[in-house]
Order: C-alpha cells, then structure tokens, then sequence
C-alpha cells in the first residue's frame, strides 16, 4: 500500500538511515530536532519509507520585493525502491499540498536536471565560475579602511552588504539569522568557514567574503563561498585581500552572476565556466503571477496560453493586465485567441529573467503572434540577471 503523509518522531531512524545512504554524510546523532521533523515528506510503501525530501520555507528576492517560495531538499530513494516513479509521486503530493497552502513556486537543486524537467521545474538561471592563481589578483590596491573577522554576530551587517549588492536580481534568498549561521558561516557538515568583512575609513562596512581552505590534487584552493561587494572599490579590496593568499594557496575559485563583467577587469583573466543551478516551478501560475512585484510603469493587457501536462489547474489561457506594479490574472474559456504561448517550464525562466520573451520567441520557445504582446512581456520581465550564491 502507497502512502503520503508528514515524517513523525517514530519516522526519524528510518529518515537518518536513508540521507546517510543517500548523500553519504555523517549526521549529528541526536538527529533531526522536531522543528525539522515537522518538515519532512515521505512515501511510504507500507511501513517503510521508500522516498523523503524536506520543505523549507523562504522568501526570494524579486525585483522590487520579495516572493515567499518552498524550498524542496534532500530527495532521495531507498535503494530498493528506486526507478519505480516513486520520486516523481512523492513530489506530485507535495506539489498538492503546497498549492492548498497558497504557496505558488518551489525551488530545488537537481540531482539530474532532465528528470525534473518532465514535470515542469526549470533551470532559472547560471553561475559563472572563475579560477585562477591568487598572483592573477596582484594589481588590485588597498584602500583606506580595515578587515575584520566576522562570525554570526556580525550577520545583521553581512545581509545589509548582501542585500544593497543583489538588489534588483531574481533568485537571491532572504537570509535571516539562523540562515546566516548554519548554511552560510558553516558548512554542510557544520565545520565554521572564514569570514570577513572590509570596512572603509568611516567604519561603514562595503564587502565581504566567506571562504574555506580545501585541499585538492593542485595543493591548498581558496574555495569562497560568497563574494559580496557594493562599489568598485569595494570590489578591488575583495582581490586585494585574495591577492595577500599567494604563498599559501594554489588557486581561487568564485561565483558570480552571468551579467557580471569579472574577467574585465583583470589585465590575465581567469578561467570561467558556467553552470546551470537551482530549478523553478510554478505550482500555481496565476497566483505566481499576481504576487509578482512587477516595474510599476508597466501597463496594458495580452493573452497568455500556458501548457502543464503534470498540473491540469495550470493549463489555459489567461488574460494578463498590468498597472501600478500589479498583474491582474483572468482565466478565459477554451478555445479563446492568445497573443503568446508557452509550457511552463518555460513561463518559469521568463517569470525569473533567465530567459527574454524575444530570445524566447526567436528560439521558437515561445509562441508570439502579437508583436506588442512580446513588447509588453519584455518591458515586464526587464531586470538584472537572476542569481543565487545558495544551496540546500
């Protein structure tokens, strides 16, 4: 017999046994506390528990505001219980209980990309990653001003620089205190990171990173975790600081968002690739679309045909109207004429500005049969690239 419901106390060794199994880390022994118990899904195949995920509620930077999402983490299978479509039923029952709950998108991180996207999650944006030796950071001067060695104390400071540096991207994460101090001032397995926060001659703190010493195959990697900075020349402190690591370690590797012009300033660039990260879905895309914090100069009306072979509510044709920063989503009887149309894997990488409605419509991704229509969509998904430095 096949079962959906919440993880309970009984659950929890069962639950402990599988992530060991599943991502081979070592867990803490008195095991998940109740507030974390309280977020756990699982299918159960009688009594035993074929596949698990955790929920984790969090907002997302959006523009001019914030959108509450659901993050989806630890997926994972029994090894018995494995390519039977387990996965595929767990994440259809909490895809249903979230929309009861009024929460419209969901956030993961892929095991493997192409299976999500059969049931219309999406790559929402990519990261570039630089590398080089610290040497490569050597012509970036010191400014007036000091370091300090930070921890979670300092974690009201560290989101002020975070927030003013990511403002106007879709896709960072609101960080609050706790996230601050276990996800990002430690580690996965709980080991404290390196920060430190550049403070200019005023006091005002401009940049920080947070960093680990990790040993590779090349020798010691200045492995940087974040790499915030809110002007040039805080920026330039950043690499100056990087640049003092020459007699300690091999290379450096950072992220940064696509849009972000890195290798221009360094005379020797680094070496760069780009990754795919974090998928999106839009669990209810009238409610997704209504909560968006749109450009308030954005006006006017188009028709929209949305495709959802995985969640039937989603499917149709949908006039959307904008004014003072706000869409107004009206389903329409089907058969009714639509300006544009999309699955909505799609519609998720226009909603977070991964991808532009006319890159969309040139690579016939997009169905545009008004040209003002795709006008109107551009000028309501204008925005910086979508980023985020986290993962869970």
């Amino acid at each position: 017999m096949l079962s959906y419901r919440p993880l309970g106390e009984h659950d929890v060794d069962q639950y402990v046994a599988l992530e060991r199994y599943a991502f081979n880390v070592e867990l803490d022994r008195a095991g998940p506390d109740a507030a974390r118990v309280a977020r756990l899904r699982g299918l159960f195949v009688d009594a035993q528990l074929a596949t698990q995920l955790e929920l984790l509620p969090m907002r997302v930077q959006a523009g001019a505001g914030e959108l509450a999402a659901m993050g989806i983490g630890g997926v994972a299978s029994a090894p018995a219980f494995r390519r039977r479509g387990y996965v595929a039923s767990l994440l259809r029952h909490v895809a249903d209980e979230l929309r009861e709950q009024g929460v419209a998108l969901a956030l993961l991180y892929p095991f493997k990309p192409s299976f999500y996207r059969r049931y219309g999650w999406a790559s929402f944006f990519e990261r570039r990653v630089y590398s080089g030796p610290p040497a490569r950071f050597a012509p970036f001067h010191a400014a007036p001003g000091v370091w300090l060695q930070a921890g979670p104390d300092q974690a009201d400071e560290f989101d002020r620089i975070y927030r003013g540096a990511l403002r106007g991207r879709f896709g960072p994460l609101v960080r609050d205190a706790a996230w601050w101090r276990d996800r990002i001032l430690h580690d996965h397995q709980r080991r404290p990171c390196y920060a430190f926060i550049w403070r200019d001659e005023h006091g005002q703190g401009r940049s920080y990173l947070v960093y680990q010493l990790e040993a590779s195959d090349n020798g010691l990697q200045l492995a940087i975790r974040d790499l915030v900075a809110l002007d040039p020349t805080a920026r330039a402190q950043l690499f100056h600081f990087i640049a003092g690591h020459q007699d300690q370690v091999q290379q450096v590797r950072f992220r940064a968002p696509t849009d972000a012009p890195v290798n221009l300033l360094f005379p020797d660039p680094l070496a760069c690739s780009v990754q795919p990260d974090l998928m999106l879905r839009l669990l209810d895309v009238p409610a997704a679309l209504a909560q968006y914090p749109f450009p308030p100069a954005v006006a006017g009306r188009l028709t929209l045909a949305v495709r959802d072979d995985w969640i039937a509510a989603n499917q149709g044709i949908f006039a959307l109207e904008w004014a003072a920063g706000r869409c107004q989503v009206t389903r329409l009887p089907d058969g009714a004429s639509a300006d544009l149309g999309c699955d909505v894997a799609v519609l998720a990488q226009l909603y977070s500005r991964y991808l532009r409605p006319r890159t969309a419509a040139a690579f016939g991704v997009l169905a545009a049969h008004s040209r003002a229509a795709l006008e109107l969509m551009e000028r309501a998904f204008v925005g910086l690239a979508p980023f985020c430095a986290d993962r869970f």
